[in-house]
């Protein structure tokens, strides 16, 4: 019995402060890039190139993703993933805002999960350079468990940010 209380005022404290934990969670990586910003922007405008680049399709070459038509340079754009072999699970991700050659606004829904936000801004450095910044951008409401993940996110997924850039970087760099 007394392990039982223990378990219980052991769980009744994680939820508890987890109330207390950040309400939203953030997480960015950048590179520069030896590309001019259109070349970049193309990369990320154009969902089909996201099989070029994106850490999570080289993790599951066999993903099923299907695009809508048209499937870049529109605000509404969007794909859906499944993944049966990684645990990536399946998702959608539709263009928000697509600014020409600046931003590209993107919201991912994870089914149950929720839906969270990624935006790629671009920064001309000059006529052949271009920085560019991956941002993750998550509510977490009063969900204390999803408060309490949202400390570890960039643990789960700063890395995989890190290599979708590399990869962006090579594919600009080489055109």
């Amino acid at each position: 019995m007394k392990i039982l209380k223990n378990i219980l005022i052991a769980i009744l404290a994680i939820v508890g402060i987890g109330f207390f934990m950040p309400g939203t969670t953030h997480l960015e990586r950048s590179t520069e890039i030896n590309a001019p910003a259109n070349v970049v922007f193309d990369q990320i405008n154009e969902l089909k190139n996201w099989k070029n680049w994106s850490p999570w399709y080289k993790m599951d070459t066999t993903m099923e993703m299907k695009f809508s038509e048209p499937s870049s340079k529109s605000t509404g754009a969007y794909y859906t993933w499944a993944s049966k072999n990684s645990g990536l699970g399946a998702g959608k991700l539709t263009i928000l805002d697509a600014t020409t050659n600046q931003n590209v606004k993107c919201r991912m829904e994870f089914g149950s999960m929720g839906a969270s936000q990624a935006t790629f801004s671009l920064t001309a450095k000059d006529s052949t350079s271009t920085k560019i910044v991956w941002a993750f951008d998550d509510d977490n409401g009063l969900n204390p468990l999803k408060r309490w993940t949202g400390l570890l996110m960039d643990k789960f997924i700063g890395s995989d940010y890190e290599k979708g850039l590399l990869s962006i970087k090579e594919i600009c760099e080489r055109k």
